[in-house]
Formats: structure tokens, sequence, C-alpha cells
């Protein structure tokens, strides 16, 4: 089952609430993820680099449809999360409504909201 968060609504932040090719940490649900927006749109993956833990939400920034990492220059996938050097980060739906962005968070059967 996945909840959606909104995390930018177009009528208080503006059609364009997030500069192209920049990330941003954003804390869901006590899950810190990065939110990143490129030219095809809203990606949403984990905030922490599996290589050197780094917060790609905090001065990383995005390459094509690749985030990359501010420590390493390590770069993610945001549409799959695989590393080009081989190792994975997870990514999260994403949707953009007319009203804003959503971010999705999937919660296991037994977990309450």
């Amino acid at each position: 089952m996945i909840r959606y968060f909104k995390v930018y609504d177009f009528k208080q932040h503006g059609n364009e609430p997030q500069q192209l090719n920049t990330t941003r940490t954003i804390d869901i649900e006590g899950k810190r993820i990065c939110l990143a927006r490129t030219a095809t749109g809203y990606y949403a993956v984990d905030d922490k680099c599996p290589h050197a833990g780094a917060h790609l939400g905090r001065g990383g920034w995005c390459e094509d449809d690749f985030v990359v990492c501010p420590v390493h220059r390590y770069k993610y996938n945001l549409k799959t999360g695989q590393g080009k050097q081989g190792d994975y980060i997870k990514p999260y739906a994403v949707q953009t409504r007319a009203d804003g962005v959503y971010i999705g968070i999937e919660k296991k059967w037994w977990q309450i909201w």
C-alpha cells in the first residue's frame, strides 16, 4: 500500500517551486528523502549515499536523470536507483498533479499510519 504525501502545493509555492537540476532533503514520516528536479520531472530517492553516507539532497545536484553525490561524485539513476558504480539507492513514487507534487511512501499492511 502506498500513501502519497504532498511536498509542494502549486498555489502556495508557485508552478516551479524547485529549480531545474537541483536537489533538496525532505523528511516524510521519519524518512529522509532526496527530492530532485530535472528537465523530465520530479524524482524522489533515499537521501543517503550508500557509498559515503552523504546527504544527496544537501549539496548534491542532477545531471540528466542522475543525482550526483556531493562527496565523491558517484551518480545514481533517479528512475531506477542504480548507481553507475554498481550500488543502489531506493527510488520512491512521485506524482505531479494539477495541485502539486506528491511522494509515495510504501507501508506494509501491519504498519499503522
